[in-house]
């Protein structure tokens, strides 16, 4: 079953769409990686809107099947999980992150490679929880937030692992702009449309730029290589990840 809907257009809305928390797999990855190639190559498709579903933008990894992965199966997620966050970064048409919702650890990078953030006031989460799961960050996901969260929080951010209302994620640099729920669409459209009305080329050779320090360092490493895997890999870190898996279930 389909974990993305992509509805085309002058600006492009990818909606996660995998209740009840749109948490990501390998099957997410590649359906993420095939949907911006197309919206990349459609020259009618001038910028991207991205969102989630129900009280979600995205919790992130999901943890139960990705470390429930056989070794073949999980070689195949890291390799699929460096190329989509790679991908989203270097798309070189503008990206708005409409936050619906909770966006949490992987969730909250998804929203990091954006261009522009729009998060909606509520009851949702922002927060870079992976120290807390027990694992450390792939350069993709470092180099991302480091981009896009750099400032005094950025330590707090990822020594830490707390999550954040939606005004103190814009606080934190999680967030860029925080509007009325029912208004987030419209703002996150609004918004991709300004970005697209700037010359295309010029817009794309300028992001690259802007990003090149980052990109550098993430595309020096193949898909899957990043030696941080082996320590995902390891028998640690598999027992905090269990750990935490336990603490969270416990407080539902």
């Amino acid at each position: 079953m389909p974990m993305l809907r992509c509805e085309t257009g002058r600006v492009s809305t990818v909606t996660l769409d995998r209740p009840p928390a749109n948490a990501l797999d390998t099957g997410a990855f590649e359906e993420l990686i095939d949907v911006l190639g197309r919206l990349r190559a459609a020259a009618d498709v001038r910028a991207v809107v991205m969102t989630g579903t129900g009280r979600f933008f995205s919790a992130g990894l999901d943890l139960f099947a990705v470390f429930s992965y056989p070794p073949a199966g999980f070689d195949a997620f890291t390799a699929k999980f460096d190329e989509a966050f790679a991908t989203l970064f270097a798309f070189p048409k503008p990206v708005v992150a409409a936050i619906n919702g909770h966006a949490i650890a992987g969730g909250a990078v998804l929203a990091a490679a954006a261009d522009h953030r729009v998060i909606a006031d509520g009851d949702g989460k922002m927060g870079l929880t992976e120290i807390q799961v027990g694992v450390p960050f792939p350069v993709a996901i470092l180099e991302i937030v480091r981009f896009a969260c750099s400032g005094p929080s950025l330590a707090e951010l990822l020594y830490y692992g707390r999550t954040y209302p939606p005004s103190d994620a814009c606080t934190r640099r999680l967030a860029d702009e925080l509007v009325a729920p029912d208004a987030l669409m419209a703002r996150a459209v609004e918004s991709a449309e300004a970005l697209a009305a700037q010359d295309a080329t010029a817009f794309g050779h300028v992001k690259r730029q802007l990003r090149a320090p980052a990109l550098r360092l993430i595309e020096a490493l193949r898909p899957g290589e990043d030696p941080i895997w082996d320590v995902w890999r390891s028998a640690e870190t598999r027992a905090a990840v269990a750990a935490y898996r336990e603490r969270t279930l416990k407080k539902r």
